[in-house]
């Protein structure tokens, strides 16, 4: 297969691997419908696409219609891995500002979103199909060719349980003095950031019994989706 380098296109589409085979691919209803109806792509055309595992590529559409929307794959550009960083976020019952963090938060590289039901924020129903649509148009608003994935746990307990010993965590939280040295490397990162009302004093307990490190953004109370991009930003320009 061609390797070159990428032709600069307003447009990112995604489609998922297992729908792409020997260089051809078929585009998911709600892709096909931007192509064929809002764009009036013509067979012929070229347009990028990502599989969301690192791969770029362009593609050149075969079918169009009102049904179908397929293509060929003409060149690929890989994009090696990136950062290793989990954003573990404490639910915001408001579900527009929640699926604003997690837009932000894929925007700004995070490759895994770990949501949370806090102590303070008690325990919402979360909606699977608009998250993942969420995460889709921020990688492609960005231009990312990794997906991020994202999961969901009942307390912040289970999340130090699974990741403090094999990453760095830090916890943002307002009531703390002085600042935190980032380490000026990209090894693997765990950042906490609580829902409305932050982190619970037990929450605050645990994480630094567990060696979280715990870390101001300033003496501004941030909103949750507020705090989230202050806090990849540092992380990001360490």
């Amino acid at each position: 297969m061609k390797i070159c380098q990428i032709m600069d296109e307003h447009f990112l589409f995604y489609v998922p691997p297992e729908q792409i085979k020997q260089d051809r691919l078929q585009f998911t209803e709600d892709e096909a419908h931007h192509i064929a109806r809002v764009l009036r792509k013509q067979p012929g055309d070229l347009v990028q696409v990502t599989d969301g595992v690192g791969n770029t590529m362009d593609v050149k559409l075969i079918v169009v219609d009102k049904k179908k929307v397929a293509g060929e794959v003409v060149a690929t550009y890989i994009t090696p891995a990136e950062p290793d960083r989990i954003m573990a976020l404490g639910v915001i019952r408001q579900r527009e500002r929640l699926e604003f963090a997690i837009e932000k938060a894929v925007e700004l590289g995070v490759t895994k979103i770990v949501l949370v039901h806090s102590e303070h924020a008690g325990r919402m129903e979360l909606k699977p199909k608009r998250i993942d649509k969420t995460i889709i148009a921020a990688i492609k608003q960005s231009r990312r060719p990794w997906l991020p994935a994202w999961e969901e746990r009942d307390s912040f307990y289970e999340v130090l349980a699974e990741y403090r010993d094999s990453r760095e965590v830090v916890m943002a939280h307002p009531d703390v003095e002085g600042t935190y040295e980032w380490k000026a490397d990209d090894s693997p990162l765990l950042l906490m950031v609580g829902p409305e009302g932050g982190f619970s004093p037990k929450e605050v307990e645990q994480a630094v019994a567990s060696g979280v490190k715990i870390v101001s953004l300033g003496q501004k109370r941030l909103r949750t989706e507020t705090a989230v991009c202050v806090m990849l930003a540092l992380a990001n320009y360490r």
